[in-house]
């Protein structure tokens, strides 16, 4: 199994983002923040020509929940979704949550993590 979900999509990443971040809303889960590589290198002197935005994105009361059962599980939150550009192509990534928890040993965390992962697919594959 792959960590991640990654889908390739003609819209550009500012649209993408903004696609994102309503239909989030929708599902109760809000962006925390926007993690912008090619200016945070920038910033360092560091040349990356490239696109690349990660969201933090979360789920309140499903964060919540997974604290309350562990709380070394913050150390895995919150779920990010990268959206880039590589190659002259725009693409979305999903940190799987299934993937990122089965560290956990955990059956609740188990089932929320696939009921998390479904919802987050299922808006990534509405936007691409």
């Amino acid at each position: 199994m792959t960590f991640n979900y990654t889908v390739k999509t003609q819209k550009n990443i500012k649209d993408v983002i903004s696609e994102i971040t309503d239909k989030l809303s929708e599902i109760k889960f809000g962006v925390l923040g926007t993690l912008d590589f090619k200016e945070i290198f920038a910033k360092k002197g560091i040349d990356y020509p490239h696109q690349y935005k990660l969201l933090e994105v979360c789920n309140p009361q499903a964060a919540k929940q997974a604290l309350d059962s562990d709380p070394n599980i913050g150390l895995l939150l919150p779920c990010t979704i990268a959206v880039y550009e590589q190659n002259e192509e725009n693409f979305i990534s999903l940190a799987k949550p299934t993937e990122l928890l089965s560290v956990a040993s955990n059956v609740e965390l188990e089932s929320m993590g696939k009921e998390i992962e479904a919802k987050l697919i299922q808006i990534i594959d509405q936007i691409k």
